[in-house]
């Protein structure tokens, strides 16, 4: 597997799954997604989005072609981070045009849950949208500037297994 160009980035992962709190159970109820306001420029619309058992809420913005992402693959990815008021916390794209390359199913999580979650069923070339809620997210901890407790929205593009 590459080495990620940016120690920001490789920072970042690493904070996203030490502060994964999905497991918690000290961790309050997430915040419905429904209830949340969204920036427009971010084109959520909960209401056309699938919800999965877990509270993750996607939608496919473009479907790939060929083998999906399962657990267990080793795959590469570029990502958008936003808060929910439109704010980029992060993009791989910002850094050297490096995609994020990790191992799904690893344990410790190398990626917070919903991220993992949002991956799997992926086809190269596919683009998804994910909004997590903070059960899924940085729970109660936040991750700065992700406040505690917030949905957090994510783009990914797929670009299939290492």
């Amino acid at each position: 597997m590459r080495v990620l160009r940016s120690f920001s980035a490789v920072a970042a992962i690493a904070l996203m799954a030490a502060c994964d709190l999905s497991t918690d159970p000290n961790v309050p109820d997430p915040i419905d997604p429904l209830r949340d306001t969204y920036a427009t420029s971010l084109g959520v619309d909960i209401s056309t989005m699938t919800r999965t058992a877990s509270g993750l809420y996607y939608k496919n913005k473009v479907v790939g072609s060929g083998a999906a992402a399962q657990k267990g693959d080793s795959v590469r990815v570029h990502y958008t981070l936003w808060l929910t008021n439109g704010t980029k916390v992060q993009s791989s794209k910002d850094n050297n045009g490096a995609p994020l390359e990790f191992l799904t199913g690893q344990t410790p999580l190398r990626v917070i849950s919903g991220f993992e979650e949002g991956v799997i069923g992926m086809q190269p070339g596919g683009v998804r949208q994910l909004v997590i809620p903070p059960n899924l997210a940085w729970g109660a901890e936040g991750f700065p500037p992700v406040q505690p407790n917030a949905n957090v929205v994510f783009e990914i593009e797929y670009l299939g297994k290492l």
